[in-house]
């Protein structure tokens, strides 16, 4: 009985190497290459009835950093095209530092399909090398929301987007033309729901934290003390106000690892 036991105990020991040597194998070389489609619905009764189904692909935190990432983002721009959205915005932060190969960048971006638009804020390492990355999202065929209000028309009915740089203050946008109408507003970094949330947004999209790169249930209050931010991952609701913030594309440069985070591609269905 007792040799029983100890073989019992082996195997279990035996499993657990396994399972974790896998784990730290997937978290450092296959994750931080690997992405997802990651699909939510938002529900809003402000929603016009003519926008029911449309649909948003939010990337956010490409974070080029080499020549061989420009494969990946051709891959990646691949499986968005197959989504066949309405509308793409870029959340921000379009390399990892200094830019390069602009041409091909833009000729990358310039491949991204979308039927009523393509937009984008800015991270803060997008404004450590404004001009350039300016010049690179621009003739990439985005259009560029600096602190900006734009409307969005589809089906004779039209809902708000608010570009926010560096900013919450999205009531400074608000005035008798657009008051009324469902506001989506897209920020880099997520903790201006705060501010965005007391404004009467239906909806924030936001990246910047990458997801935390690490992600299990009930941590999350240990990853806003590491990031010291408040909000880090998924989705969040205040004031009748809906958060996604994307885990991003990439890596940063000084991390090599996820896990139980994955880069995404999100893709947001409007719905009533």
């Amino acid at each position: 009985m007792r040799k029983k036991t100890r073989i019992i105990k082996f195997l279990i020991f035996i499993i657990i190497i396994i399972i974790g040597s896998f784990g730290y194998y997937h978290a450092r070389y296959i994750a931080p290459n690997d992405y997802k489609i990651k699909r939510t619905t938002i529900n809003n009764k402000r929603l016009p009835k003519e926008f029911e189904d449309f649909e948003i692909a939010f990337i956010s935190d490409i974070n080029l950093k080499n020549t061989n990432d420009l494969d990946r983002l051709d891959n990646i721009i691949s499986t968005l095209n197959k989504q066949q959205v309405e509308m793409v915005i870029f959340g921000g932060d379009l390399f990892d530092s200094n830019p390069f190969d602009n041409d091909e960048v833009i000729n990358l971006l310039s491949k991204i399909k979308s039927s009523y638009g393509k937009f984008a804020v800015l991270g803060e390492k997008d404004l450590a090398s404004l001009n350039d990355v300016s010049v690179i999202l621009n003739e990439g065929g985005f259009e560029i929301l600096h602190n900006e209000y734009r409307p969005i028309y589809y089906n004779n009915a039209v809902i708000g987007l608010f570009g926010l740089e560096s900013s919450g203050n999205v009531a400074g946008l608000i005035n008798e033309n657009n008051q009324d109408v469902y506001k989506l507003v897209a920020v880099h970094e997520p903790d201006y729901f705060d501010e965005t949330s007391e404004s009467d947004i239906a909806l924030q999209l936001s990246g910047h934290t990458m997801g935390g790169y690490i992600y299990l249930p009930g941590i999350e209050g240990l990853l806003k003390k590491i990031y010291n931010v408040n909000y880090v991952h998924g989705y969040h609701e205040k004031n009748n106000s809906q958060l996604i913030i994307s885990n991003g594309l990439s890596l940063e440069s000084n991390v090599n690892f996820r896990l139980f985070c994955p880069n995404q591609i999100d893709i947001i269905c409007l719905k009533r």
